[in-house]
């Protein structure tokens, strides 16, 4: 699976987080999911605010591919509940140190 475009690299990882009070996720979405309001469903059926940080979209080889670096700035599940909501809407979710 894809899994880098670059647009995180690990020496900006500090600056990012100077910005971003609770935690920080990595969001990769490759094929449908792309084009589909994902964290807008996340953020409305689970009473979550995200902070968007970063983000890129791209077509390869004829199949969307996005990231997303957002910041959870509230939520109402554990941390592991939302990686689990986000898995199974076809959204790789990676809790970022």
């Amino acid at each position: 699976m894809l899994a880098e475009t670059g647009f995180y690299q690990e020496a900006s990882q500090q600056a990012w987080r100077a910005h971003v009070a609770g935690p920080l996720l990595k969001l990769t979405f490759v094929g449908p999911a792309t084009l589909t309001p994902v964290l807008d469903e996340v953020s409305r059926e689970h009473r979550v605010n995200f902070n968007l940080v970063n983000g890129t979209l791209a077509d390869i080889k004829g199949t969307p591919f996005g990231q997303l670096l957002v910041g959870v700035v509230k939520s109402d599940i554990p941390l592991a509940d939302l990686q689990t909501v986000f898995h199974e809407k076809g959204v790789d979710c990676e809790v970022l140190p």
